[in-house]
């Protein structure tokens, strides 16, 4: 029997008998908490929430004195017989070279031993040093703990000298044990299944990210520690700062780009109104990924030894990231201009890595790069406000048969991948929405104009739906995975919803009540609020993402019940057309306006708040940021 779990066995034993915070700790000392034993060993409640290394506090104790027993002469001569009969026994069983002492010292006599005293002697002023056979029980982690603890502080330290100008690092995030990061790490991987452009292989381990791939490894620590909010808004405002230290010093990399894709790809986790927006990164990382030339690697790379290099496809992976946020992000920014557009290199490189499949979720990259050039096609056919119905009904049928060529040759890979079908019905849904929009020109003039207006409009309602009902077949913690892109679809499809309700202008036709919109959004607003996750943490103050999505969504939901049955809750329109196409006034319904104290009309919140806008562009953004 080692004697290792004995002795932390024992430090555990008299931690819980023991009273007070003298058997607490490091970290429980340094916060002035109580230290309570999990039922881990050598592990206390806190650090084993946290998720952090337990290192046990080393109490320095002044020498016992002797007791005084009259029975002491008689006790000392039974526990010399002992002694006697153990030295007796080391000597039979070690060489006499090895015992230069005559006798062990007493804190190396294995406690077990059945000739052993059970009462220890009192310790000697000075400690005898310890005979190399002997390891010391003080810690019970392996050896090899030690070196991982090495190279984290290592980590940490290098990071902290590249903040050098800008201050020192949080030392709350200099907390994170080795331990901690392997977690995170294999936190990670699953995670890239929803976004599949930085992946890791199964040969990379926690050591190499801390030595070769330090950006990549500070963003996979960011992004994974979703589940404790304080963390991971602290780890999110120091990479910033290091990546503001980089980019200002000229540093290109593909580590320092995988990083950045990294941190942008769940940056709703963590986002900040204050801090560099998330286009203005997307900048960045085109910059760093033309200066490296990664849209050329197809032309220069063409024998089979250098298409088996791992560095290639990871540098491509990297640049089928950087298209495929620009793409997305740029449906929510109409009118500015892509920062990487559609190409063949494109295509090229998600059909090479996914011929080669060296991760699984490599075979569904031409299908992602085939919907983001199918939504640029989209915002490249109807640029206009206005259009010919003829054109627009020829363009609608076209891109729904592409749509469907799409999902066709995607429908085994949809099965597996949950993202997929996000994307999929996210791009359904932009282009009947992007069609509803147009007005047309020749409406009064065509007869079947009206009609088909009409039936653009109810599609883009079933294709919300059709969205959100996918939407609540996630499984509670599959929530916390989906990345930046399938989030803003979430929130843009449901504000499509409220505004469907809302703000959607009169047309023969269309009745909002008879189409039950408003009970729509109530029912799908109170599906994803109950299946999302609820904070770990009851005494947690900061605002995670779902709870920032059950708050805003029940302003907006308490906006369309009190705007039932009415057009326009801002009383910009105050008719609604009927079903019958009977136009009928809504002003009778309306109440008297309310005075408050200061005089002014009584009006909601959401009415008064500019941020509040449905029809801005930038609503989204600010639903995600929490600016609402």
């Amino acid at each position: 029997m080692s004697p290792k779990p004995h002795s932390s066995t024992i430090a555990m034993e008299a931690r819980e008998g023991r009273s007070g915070n003298a058997f607490a700790c490091e970290r429980c000392r340094k916060h002035k908490v109580r230290c309570v034993p999990s039922d881990t060993a050598s592990v206390c409640q806190r650090c084993q929430k946290a998720r952090v290394e337990c290192v046990e506090h080393v109490a320095r104790r002044r020498p016992a004195k002797p007791r005084i027993d009259g029975h002491t002469p008689n006790k000392m001569r039974d526990f010399d017989k002992k002694l006697d009969k153990i030295s007796a026994i080391v000597a039979t069983m070690a060489p006499a070279s090895v015992l230069q002492p005559a006798l062990p010292s007493l804190t190396t006599v294995p406690s077990h031993f059945p000739e052993t005293a059970q009462r220890p002697s009192p310790p000697a002023p000075a400690p005898v040093k310890a005979s190399p056979p002997a390891p010391a029980p003080v810690f019970p982690s392996p050896i090899s703990n030690a070196g991982n603890g090495e190279e984290s502080l290592s980590f940490w330290g290098s990071i902290n000298d590249t903040l050098s100008s800008l201050g020192r690092i949080d030392p709350v995030i200099r907390s994170i044990s080795f331990v901690h990061m392997q977690m995170l790490v294999d936190a990670y991987r699953t995670m890239s299944d929803y976004f599949p452009f930085v992946t890791l292989s199964k040969e990379l381990t926690c050591r190499d990210l801390l030595q070769q791939r330090p950006m990549l490894m500070f963003a996979v620590l960011t992004v994974a520690s979703y589940d404790s909010v304080l963390l991971q808004l602290t780890l999110s405002r120091e990479f910033r700062k290091v990546v503001t230290v980089k980019v200002m010093n000229g540093e290109k990399s593909l580590d320092l780009l995988q990083g950045l894709l990294v941190f942008i790809a769940w940056h709703h986790h963590y986002m900040d109104a204050h801090a560099v927006s998330i286009p203005m990164l997307l900048q960045i990382c085109a910059g760093i990924a033309g200066d490296l030339g990664l849209d050329s690697l197809s032309t220069s790379l063409r024998s089979p030894l250098h298409r088996e290099d791992p560095g290639d496809r990871e540098a491509k992976r990297a640049y089928l990231g950087c298209y495929y946020l620009a793409s997305n992000i740029s449906l929510t920014e109409p009118g500015k201009a892509r920062s990487i557009s559609y190409s063949t290199t494109l295509r090229a490189y998600a059909s090479e890595l996914a011929s080669s499949w060296e991760h699984k979720s490599d075979a569904i990259l031409p299908i992602l790069i085939d919907i983001c050039q199918f939504t640029e096609d989209i915002q490249e056919t109807f640029t206009g406000q206005t259009e010919q119905a003829l054109i627009v009904r020829t363009q609608v049928k076209r891109l729904s048969a592409k749509w469907d060529s799409i999902c066709l040759a995607s429908k085994l890979q949809a099965s597996d991948f949950k993202t997929l079908q996000w994307i999929q019905l996210a791009a359904y849904t932009y282009l009947y929405k992007t069609a509803a929009s147009i007005d047309l020109a020749d409406r009064d003039s065509t007869p079947w104009a009206s009609g088909f207006q009409l039936s653009l409009r109810v599609t883009c309602l079933r294709s919300i739906e059709q969205f959100l009902d996918n939407s609540t077949k996630l499984q509670s913690s599959q929530y916390e995975f989906l990345c930046l892109v399938d989030w803003l679809n979430l929130v843009s499809t449901m504000t499509s919803l409220s505004k469907l309700a809302l703000h959607s202008t009169p047309m023969p036709g269309w009745d909002t009540t008879e189409l039950q919109v408003a009970k729509s959004f109530d029912y799908f607003r109170d599906q994803l609020a109950s299946q999302m996750p609820r904070p770990r943490d009851p005494q947690e103050t900061n605002e995670d993402i779902f709870e920032r999505f059950r708050r805003i969504t029940a302003v907006m939901k308490m906006a369309l019940t009190s705007s039932s049955g009415r057009a326009s809750p801002g009383g910009s329109t105050f008719q609604l057309a009927t079903g019958s196409g009977r136009t009928v006034s809504l002003l009778q319904d309306l109440p008297l306006p309310k005075m408050n104290g200061a005089g002014g009309d009584s009006h909601p919140s959401w009415k008064l708040k500019p941020t509040f806008d449905l029809n801005s562009h930038q609503f989204p953004w600010r639903f995600i940021s929490g600016t609402v």
